[in-house]
């Protein structure tokens, strides 16, 4: 049952991530009135917002396709050279490039200034999360890291949870436009930072034997 569950809780991660993948790609046609960008036609005339948001989603898909991968040893094993140039690509990816752009681009945020507070909050604790995780490695501690990776990469998805969470929002609870902005600001990260935690929760045999298997691949 616990197995099930924990499949169950992976195939969900799998495919929020095939979707927020999918989104960003949609906008590297680079077409200025394509979806979100209907609301930014005021902004998207600046090149230092349109750098800012192109940079964004782009490394955002470097980040879940890395990410995604970094979990699965019968992948990419764990002690191979390729999963630390993985992890690497994916740390760069969050810390350099898609956290620091998605703070800028919260400041701009649909919602006003509470929709931008929670836009910095999620965008600070990613960045905050995934560089415990890389300090985790950084000292050896490979449970550590591991738990602290799954929360990381659950903040990741964030994206297409907010973007599961809109309709609900409007259409199946009747919210005003400014409220749902508000609310999904918060929400989504909220979301899957619990998410993070259940899946910690149904992983702990692979957290404890993380160090066998490590010592198994080698």
């Amino acid at each position: 049952m616990k197995k099930g569950i924990k499949y169950l809780l992976w195939a969900i991660v799998a495919v929020l991530a095939i979707n927020l993948v999918l989104i960003a790609a949609s906008y590297m046609t680079f077409d200025p009135n394509h979806k979100f960008l209907n609301l930014k036609q005021h902004l998207i005339g600046n090149p230092i917002y349109r750098g800012n948001f192109y940079v964004h989603l782009a490394f955002g898909i470097v980040a879940v396709i890395t990410g995604f991968a970094l979990f699965f040893d019968k992948f990419i094993r764990f002690s191979s050279k390729r999963h630390k140039q993985f992890g690497k690509l994916y740390i760069i990816s969050i810390l350099l490039l898609t956290g620091p752009t998605g703070l800028y681009l919260s400041f701009f945020a649909e919602g006003g200034w509470l929709a931008s507070i929670g836009f910095i909050l999620m965008s600070g604790m990613w960045m905050l999360i995934t560089y415990i995780a890389f300090s985790k490695i950084l000292k050896g501690d490979i449970r550590g890291h591991y738990k602290w990776m799954i929360r990381s990469y659950c903040f990741t998805l964030s994206g297409i949870t907010l973007r599961l969470m809109t309709p609900l929002c409007v259409y199946w609870f009747g919210m005003d436009t400014e409220l749902t902005f508000i609310l999904t600001a918060y929400l989504p990260w909220i979301f899957n930072l619990l998410l993070g935690e259940v899946i910690i929760y149904f992983n702990q045999n692979s957290i404890q034997n993380v160090n066998l298997l490590l010592k198994r691949t080698r």
